[in-house]
């Protein structure tokens, strides 16, 4: 997954984000997963975006 990636969240599946890059977790969080910022296309129900934990994201199309 990189930066410009078209992506969906799941297990919705319901709309798409453009990938804006990682995000930096406190060191004291639990998991310390990888998380990326999203940001939503005008085709998602709301219009916010944020860090999304990488299990959660299905690659739709990656960029160039």
């Amino acid at each position: 997954m990189k930066v410009g990636d078209l992506v969906r969240v799941l297990p919705a599946k319901f709309g798409h984000y453009i990938v804006l890059g990682r995000t930096k977790m406190p060191d004291d969080y639990v998991g310390r997963t990888v998380y990326w910022d999203l940001a939503p296309l005008s085709d998602t129900a709301h219009d916010f975006g944020g860090p999304m934990d990488e299990k959660y994201i299905e690659v739709v199309s990656e960029s160039r």
